[in-house]
């Protein structure tokens, strides 16, 4: 019972941490730029972009590897389903907090349009495939030790990448080819998990 109170905890501590180290991030760029990060930044995939998405998959890879493994310690398929659990609860923070920060609650999301639903929901979904590929990457023990932090992070860090630039596009075709890229990213976890399944542990 501590795993179902204790994973959603960890998805939304981390979710916050992540948001504390982006805005520290901003504060240190204003103070060695001299420029203020706006929220314009989220018009053009720039380098705030792609370190925001470096460190939440950071936190993610944290997460699982030293919280959830270590401390929780978990290991294989209860790893990888509380992984899980926990990318959901963070990608709940993150929509909660985009909501917030535009001035809106939680009542309010009955009253979005179809294309914000869309995109909130996508917002959850690719932290939950993410951390999904994290997971299986970290239940998979190797001898040669193939897996190490910075080549577990990469993947699901370029995965973000292209949502991002897919989302600021913002074409006629944004939210097809979301859907597909999001299905693709779902098939090559499960993918990663079939051929890894004998080495999960």
């Amino acid at each position: 019972m501590g795993i179902f109170f204790g994973v959603p905890i960890v998805g939304v501590l981390i979710a916050l941490g992540a948001v504390v180290a982006e805005q520290l991030l901003a504060v240190i760029a204003a103070v060695l730029f001299q420029k203020e990060i706006m929220l314009d930044v989220y018009n053009h995939l720039g380098f705030f972009i792609v370190a925001a998405a470096v460190i939440e998959e950071a936190f993610k890879y944290i997460a699982v590897s030293q919280i959830l493994r270590k401390i929780f310690d978990l290991r294989g398929m209860k790893l990888i389903f509380s992984a899980i659990m926990a990318g959901l609860f963070f990608g709940l923070t993150e929509v909660f907090l985009v909501l917030v920060s535009n001035g809106k609650n939680i009542t309010d999301i009955k009253n979005l349009g179809n294309d914000t639903l869309f995109s909130l929901l996508t917002v959850i979904l690719v932290h939950i495939l993410t951390i999904f590929m994290i997971s299986v990457l970290v239940a998979v023990r190797r001898e040669d030790k193939i897996f190490n932090a910075f080549k577990i992070i990469i993947p699901p860090t370029l995965v973000h990448l292209l949502y991002n630039f897919l989302v600021i596009q913002k074409g006629e075709y944004t939210i097809w080819l979301v859907s597909v890229t999001l299905a693709v990213v779902f098939l090559v976890d499960l993918f990663i998990l079939f051929f890894s399944f004998r080495d999960i542990n």
